[in-house]
């Protein structure tokens, strides 16, 4: 009896704890000589952008496999599905969303789909100057 009630809460406990694959990854960006921060990040990404006391951008990436499996996740974090990419043109940097044609993965039990949250730290020397533009105040 003891042995058949171990089994069956182990099993209760599995199912309860077998989420979705999940990561949470950060990048920083080093701005000494940029004076202009453009964001270009890929449509269905959700993102934000704050202001901390820093003297680098920091990128904070959450990313979610719905209904994938690990690997999956492992896979495309080594592929840089999720990366945004530094592109320098003078005292200009834009962070660019590297894969901007974000194809669905079929899996065997249907077909995933991944939730991306994107937090981008911008030094609070800088400020909005239009559509995802973010100008230093001084310097």
């Amino acid at each position: 009896m003891r042995y058949l009630l171990s089994v069956a809460l182990l099993g209760i406990a599995a199912v309860a704890f077998a989420q979705d694959p999940a990561d949470i990854f950060h990048k920083t960006v080093d701005l000494d000589s940029i004076n202009v921060v453009n964001l270009d990040v890929y449509e269905y990404d959700q993102y934000e952008v704050r202001q901390w006391p820093g003297d680098d951008i920091l990128i904070e990436t959450s990313v979610k496999i719905n209904n994938g499996k690990p690997h999956i996740l492992k896979f495309f974090l080594e592929q840089k599905r999720w990366d945004l990419k530094e592109e320098v043109a003078g005292d200009r940097l834009s962070l660019v969303s590297r894969d901007k044609v974000r194809r669905v993965v079929q899996g065997t039990q249907g077909t995933t789909s991944e939730t991306v949250n994107i937090v981008v730290y911008i030094p609070q020397e800088f400020t909005a100057a239009g559509s995802n533009v973010y100008q230093r105040s001084t310097k």
